[in-house]
């Protein structure tokens, strides 16, 4: 079937708007207090010892898609170092990787496994299928990740894998077909165009002008300039981006000075900004073009001697990963803009618990009461833009704070108390680690990927349990959500499906 979206997005009302759970529209907030996440006592997708009088009713999964080759070709990234890059070999530029399809269908069959256990899937392929929703946005890496992690989770199923597909399977920023749940700015259905200057005050408000940012991070672009110019190399045109035709080696992207200022609107046609981008953040978008590659090439299996070119300890490759989230925090997780980039996608998680709680199917939630397992895959920056919006961190075993690896996915279940019926909300990350992705672990139960409840702030009121009340997690996510920025639910154009 070929998905179709409007021609026309509406725009943004300026009239009085209900609520995501209904109520009447409440004091917008510009976003929650940020506050760091402490692991708490319970353990996510584990066998508990003791039971903890709470049943599982829905479970949303809003993850990054698995690994994939470089976003850059590599005469491109060759243009930024000594030596040349090794290729992903007949992998095309950004899509996923065969390891990384084993990797996501790996993922899945770890939460087949916790989900038979929590009563959600039955193992009858075509009875979970049918309780079962998946969903991705329009880039190859994303739906075909989808559709591994869905075969790992019901083996034997054919995943129907709903999206706006197609543009050009890798095109990005595609101007048609976007996603309006997940990619509200390029879709047309929120806009920053008459207050792009305050998304910049906010973001001048935490990191300056950029210019403090290269002290700051010295080590660790310090130790992505050695990797790119090891002793006794040095780039033809030290802090000169290359023209097109330049010669290998022509310049290192960590001297070029990180400003931050408004991105040029797009000159497409379509929307000035798509989600990401409308802070311009001068050579620090370089320097992570030119490091993204290592992390996927320790993560799909090169060979130690390709991996960093031979020079990357596994510390050190994680080190360097802090540019990567340095990038996203200023993109995405500042307060106007998590606010104005992640509503959409938080208003459709919030919709998606109060349909499975009411019985009765809602427009602007994934799926329909059958539902009770949604997946939903997208990339790095949408899912640090939710988290953003929640004021919700997290820290894994060898990983930096808030890094999301290939996998990474925030997990959302909705729990009942059996004893009052009361409904409950806890909300987790988990991933792979890194060696779990390069050595394409199985995932059990008694060996599972790493993983931590999180903390949203204002959610819980005891120092030792994480949980919140479905009621204050509906009234935090009212506060944080501005419906501005959401396309009216009954106006919505469901995607097609790609299977």
């Amino acid at each position: 079937m070929n998905p179709t979206t409007p021609n026309t997005e509406p725009k943004p009302s300026t009239q009085r708007r209900k609520s995501v759970a209904g109520s009447s529209l409440k004091i917008v907030l510009t976003g929650l207090l940020l506050a760091v996440a402490i692991e708490g006592p319970v353990l996510a997708q584990t066998i508990k010892a003791v039971d903890d009088g709470s049943v599982l009713k829905a479970i949303i999964l809003f993850g990054r898609h698995s690994i994939r080759s470089a976003t850059s070709d590599t005469n491109s990234l060759d243009h930024c170092s000594a030596n040349p890059f090794p290729d992903f070999v007949g992998v095309p530029v950004g899509y996923l990787t065969s390891r990384g399809q084993q990797a996501a269908g790996l993922l899945g069959s770890y939460f087949h496994n916790y989900l038979l256990h929590e009563g959600l899937l039955t193992g009858d392929a075509s009875s979970d299928l049918a309780r079962s929703y998946f969903r991705a946005n329009t880039i190859e890496r994303s739906y075909m990740t989808a559709a591994k992690f869905g075969a790992g989770l019901i083996p034997g199923a054919n995943i129907p894998v709903h999206t706006y597909y197609p543009p050009p399977p890798n095109a990005y920023p595609a101007t048609t077909n976007a996603d309006p749940v997940i990619d509200p700015l390029l879709a047309g259905v929120a806009t920053v165009a008459v207050d792009p200057v305050r998304a910049l005050a906010e973001v001048q408000g935490v990191f300056g002008s950029g210019t403090n940012l290269s002290s700051a991070y010295s080590g660790e672009l310090s130790l992505i300039s050695k990797l790119l110019y090891p002793p006794g190399t040095q780039p033809l045109y030290p802090g000169i981006s290359p023209t097109n035709g330049a010669l290998p080696g022509s310049f290192d992207p960590t001297t070029v000075p990180i400003t931050l200022t408004i991105s040029a609107p797009l000159t497409n046609g379509g929307p000035p900004y798509y989600t990401g981008n409308v802070i311009a953040m001068g050579g620090l978008a370089s320097v992570v073009t030119a490091a993204d590659p290592f992390v996927m090439q320790y993560a799909d299996g090169f060979t130690n001697n390709d991996v960093g070119w031979g020079q990357l300890t596994l510390d050190a490759l994680s080190q360097q990963t802090r540019i990567n989230t340095l990038q996203i925090e200023i993109a995405m997780r500042q307060p106007y803009l998590a606010r104005v980039q992640s509503s959409s996608a938080a208003s459709h998680i919030l919709r998606t618990m109060i349909q499975a709680i009411s019985g009765t199917n809602l427009a602007g939630a994934f799926g329909d009461t059958n539902t009770q397992i949604h997946v939903i895959i997208s990339s790095d920056y949408y899912v640090a833009g939710l988290a953003g919006l929640l004021g919700a961190h997290w820290l894994l075993p060898g990983y930096q704070p808030d890094f999301c690896p290939p996998g990474g996915t925030l997990v959302f279940e909705l729990r009942q108390v059996r004893a009052t019926g009361q409904y409950l909300v806890r909300v987790f990350y988990t991933a792979q680690t890194f060696d779990q992705l390069r050595n394409l672990t199985p995932l059990t139960l008694a060996e599972p990927p790493a993983t931590m409840q999180l903390l949203i702030p204002g959610g819980s009121n005891s120092p030792t349990n994480l949980d919140v009340k479905f009621t204050t997690f509906s009234n935090l996510l009212n506060v944080a959500i501005g419906l501005e920025y959401v396309q009216p639910f009954d106006q919505e154009t469901p995607p097609g499906v790609l299977d």
